[in-house]
């Protein structure tokens, strides 16, 4: 069932059509406007994949809670910068995730670390995924993440073995405090529409974990030899144990024969001896 631009008309609304959908296995939402609702309940007994979508308009403020309560839930899609709160319960088959939400923090509403009610349900969501196998992930919901760990300890993410990361004008450095939450992450691409520069920003300074079970990287977007670029490949290079191969091209403004930036690439040690770097 697809559920476009529908508009509730109380808070029992959707979970009363749910429970006329006895064998529903696939729900998707997708909203445009902000709907007079306090809560938007999915709960479930088959459920099997749920996406929920909203567009991005910055101006717009919610404070509405999502809650899904589906134990047979496989796949989740959310993607909304504008709800308050997701909540998951008892998410115990979940396998796949795209996640790409802010819980309606922005740059004019930042993450408050005494604000101890929003601390809470980034917590239970993070833990709820944490049970993920194979997840995309967006940096405005990694800049949350990385914000929520400077006040608390990020929970493990023991099941995730493939890890997308989209990235769209950001810095990376909080990539290192997840990963470093993936204790058996295999597979890593990371993609990227561009690599934003910020005034004197570096990698995160302090000791970094080794990555002991990364085995494959992918960086999807050419690389122009950009110090952040750079950055980012010595990292996994320097700090994967057990890294095979790490796959990643130059950009077409970037000569391949004779590039400074390819032997720069080349020439930076790798933790471990059998991994390769291949160029496209």
């Amino acid at each position: 069932m697809d559920l476009i631009i529908t508009k509730f008309a109380d808070d029992m609304g959707l979970e009363t059509l749910i429970t006329k959908c006895p064998v529903l296995e696939s729900l998707t939402i997708e909203r445009s406007f902000c709907d007079e609702i306090e809560v938007l309940r999915v709960r479930s007994e088959s459920l099997l994949r749920f996406t929920h979508v909203a567009d991005s308009d910055e101006g717009v403020v919610e404070d509405l809670v999502v809650s899904i309560d589906a134990p047979k839930l496989e796949y989740l899609r959310l993607s909304d910068h504008r709800v308050a709160s997701f909540i998951l319960n008892k998410p115990g088959k979940l396998v796949k995730a795209d996640i790409d939400v802010v819980f309606n923090l922005s740059s004019e509403n930042k993450f408050n670390p005494d604000d101890l009610p929003k601390r809470t349900m980034i917590r239970n969501f993070l833990v709820g995924i944490s049970i993920i196998k194979d997840m995309i992930i967006y940096s405005s919901t990694l800049e949350v993440i990385y914000d929520f760990s400077r006040c608390e300890r990020l929970p493990l993410f023991r099941n995730l073995s493939v890890l997308c990361v989209e990235f769209y004008g950001y810095m990376w450095e909080m990539l290192p405090i997840f990963l470093e939450s993936c204790p058996n992450l295999k597979t890593l691409v990371v993609k990227s529409a561009s690599y934003q520069e910020k005034g004197e920003n570096i990698i995160l300074p302090g000791p970094r974990r080794f990555l002991s079970s990364l085995e494959y990287v992918k960086i999807e977007r050419p690389l122009k030899g950009e110090a952040m670029e750079m950055k980012l490949v010595s990292y996994l290079l320097e700090n994967s144990t057990i890294l095979k191969k790490l796959t990643l091209c130059l950009d077409d403004s970037v000569k391949k024969e004779d590039s400074v930036i390819l032997k720069e690439l080349l020439a930076i040690p790798r933790l471990s001896t059998s991994s390769k770097v291949v160029v496209l």
